[in-house]
Formats: structure tokens, sequence, C-alpha cells
């Protein structure tokens, strides 16, 4: 089954010059803990992600205002994407060799075209319940963490 099966198309996203406290909005008002950073409106280029985790660690334990903070100071700058015909199982293994839970889904110009995560490809694909239940396990192992606040976090290109 290929990724554009599952993906949720036309994520909310934000740009790197927007505040922290918007990003934060837009993970409440659409449920997730991930917002996708593009370059601009026109080129939709992805240029980073910043996670809820990302805010809280870089800006509010840093005793930073995310009404001022811009996006670009906590978000990652470093990727981890697929593509709409990549499979299912491709995604699966770059979340479980990166550990993250959600991947942006990207054309051949680098625009965002949408989003897969986790529960999308549990809910919506027919992967193996071992599978899945290895990526989970691996997902959600603890790392170390750095005493400093992380420039950019497990995502990777």
């Amino acid at each position: 089954m290929k990724i554009k099966h599952v993906m949720t198309k036309d994520p909310t996203y934000c740009v790197s010059s927007d505040t922290a406290q918007r990003a934060a909005r837009i993970m409440r008002d659409g449920d997730t803990g991930v917002v996708p950073v593009i370059e601009n409106e026109q080129s939709r280029k992805v240029v980073g992600i910043v996670t809820d985790r990302d805010l809280c660690m870089n800006v509010v334990a840093e005793g930073g205002d995310p009404r001022t903070t811009q996006v670009h100071e906590a978000m990652t700058t470093t990727v981890v994407t697929c593509s709409p015909q990549d499979s299912v199982d491709k995604a699966t293994e770059l979340m479980r060799e990166n550990q993250i839970r959600r991947i942006p889904i990207i054309d051949e110009h680098h625009r965002l075209m949408g989003i897969v995560a986790m529960a999308d490809i549990v809910g919506r694909a027919n992967v193996r319940t071992t599978e899945t239940h290895e990526t989970l396990k691996t997902v959600s192992a603890p790392t170390a963490e750095p005493s400093k606040p992380r420039a950019k976090s497990r995502h990777a290109a």
C-alpha cells in the first residue's frame, strides 16, 4: 500500500517567521502534536517541522515568550520525509529508525502534500500487528536527553 492512500492531505502548516504561539494554536485546533514548517505560501517547500515538545523545551522551558519567539527558533530543520508514492512499509521503517511518529509527505519539488502519522498507518493500512507493535515500541523508547535545549530533534533527511 502506498502512503497516498493513508496520508492526511493538505495538513495545516506554518512559516518559520510565525510565532510559537501560532504554532501551538494550530496544534491545539488541529488536535496534533506537530506542524510542518514551509518556506512560504507560494512554494510550500518544507523547511522544518515543529513539535509540541520543541515548543515546550526550546521556548517555554527557556523562558521565551511564545507571543514573540518565532518558529525558526524552536523548529527542527532536518526533516524525515516520504513521497506519496512510497510504501507504507518505508514510512514505518523510517518511523522506527528515527523514533518519530509523523512524517511530512512531499512531492519532487519538496512541496508539502500531506502528513502521515503512525495512527494513520494503524487505522488505514493493512499492516501486520507485530510490525506496528515493534514500531510503536521503538518510537516510544527513551533516548538520552541533552542538558541544553536541542537545536534539532531526531528528524533526519
